[in-house]
């Protein structure tokens, strides 16, 4: 397993694939709400196993927001996750962040908290899904 550190115009084929599979045909999010102007200027990151196939996606924002993660269904519980996770926290590090949060997916909240993300466990909308925020510092 490894993880790619890069950008949109470097790696866009495969940070669609994963996205498009994970968000827009797995959990039905609007392709308009899926796609936008933060992918052009984010970090990216993109996990591979043994092959060329992409596994699993990242971004990580100039504010110091991780987002955008997705596990290809077959990767999922294998590690992907937690590996890409912590390459991103590891560059907003060298970018100088003290602190990186993201808006994870109700379903999610347990496996960002064992990674020491806490929340205020408020919920919203985005996109459709319940979200709640949760941080971490650095």
């Amino acid at each position: 397993m490894k993880v790619l550190t890069t950008d949109w115009n470097s790696s866009k084929a495969q940070l669609q694939f994963v996205r498009k599979q994970v968000f827009i045909l797995e959990q039905g999010i609007d392709e308009q709400d899926e796609w936008d102007a933060h992918d052009e200027t984010s970090v990216h990151f993109v996990s591979f196993g043994t092959t060329a196939v992409p596994t699993g996606v990242a971004r990580l924002t100039s504010n110091g927001q991780i987002g955008r993660m997705a596990v290809l269904p077959s990767y999922r519980h294998q590690g992907y996750a937690s590996l890409i996770l912590r390459k991103a926290i590891q560059v907003a590090r060298e970018m100088g962040h003290r602190k990186v949060f993201l808006h994870a997916q109700t379903d999610a909240q347990s496996f960002y908290e064992k990674q020491d993300f806490t929340t205020n466990g408020k919920m919203f909308l985005e996109a459709g899904i319940f979200h709640v925020l949760m941080e971490r510092d650095i």
